[in-house]
């Protein structure tokens, strides 16, 4: 087994880690009463997933927190109940992943200046996560090896779909008028880099 410490994971990023997943580097070691039992590339979707969705719930929690945003008190109210739900994927994920579930310590989420100062900047950037989550997750669920890594990730896909639709809806976006493509780990991971940065960013 090949460990990967927090500096190993700086330096690999995102996508350093999601394809030192698949190479194997990083064997499955899921609970063994957990009904995700991850096989070969599906570690490098879960690996992919649970920090993807520390971002996304970063990104809920700081628009959440952002005064004078123009969020009206309902809506602040979801992005609170939405970050709170995200919380709860996280643990299911590093549930699979058992001990080989990246720490905390490992990375934080940085956002773009002003990235949550208005509201439709908010949406914008909760959005563009949301989506980038949908896309790998269409991608684990047709080719991930193990049943339970399938059912968990369509259910990841499913809630982040409806939480994608109620941001567009808010941003004023039109519907969908086509089918969403699925995309392969490599480019995701290099996608989710701008969202990491060294521990020693502020909270």
């Amino acid at each position: 087994m090949i460990e990967l410490d927090r500096g190993d994971f700086l330096r690999l990023g995102a996508s350093g880690i999601v394809v030192a997943a698949a190479a194997g580097l990083v064997p499955a070691t899921a609970d063994a009463q957990a009904a995700v039992n991850p096989q070969g590339d599906d570690i490098a979707y879960l690996s992919f997933a649970t920090i993807a969705e520390r971002a996304s719930r970063d990104i809920y929690r700081a628009a959440y927190r952002q005064a004078g945003a123009g969020f009206s008190s309902a809506e602040r109210r979801h992005l609170n109940k939405v970050a709170s739900v995200k919380r709860s994927h996280i643990l299911r994920l590093d549930a699979g992943l058992g001990s080989d579930a990246p720490l905390t310590a490992d990375f934080v989420t940085v956002l773009p200046k002003d990235a949550v100062k208005t509201r439709a900047r908010a949406l914008s950037i909760a959005s563009k996560l949301e989506t980038l989550l949908i896309r790998v997750y269409l991608n684990g669920v047709g080719y991930a090896a193990d049943s339970g890594t399938r059912l968990l990730l369509g259910r990841l896909l499913a809630y982040d779909a409806q939480s994608l639709g109620w941001l567009n809806l808010r941003h004023g976006k039109p519907s969908p008028s086509g089918l969403m493509s699925p995309i392969d780990l490599e480019p995701a991971a290099d996608a989710l880099d701008g969202f990491l940065s060294t521990p020693d960013f502020p909270d």
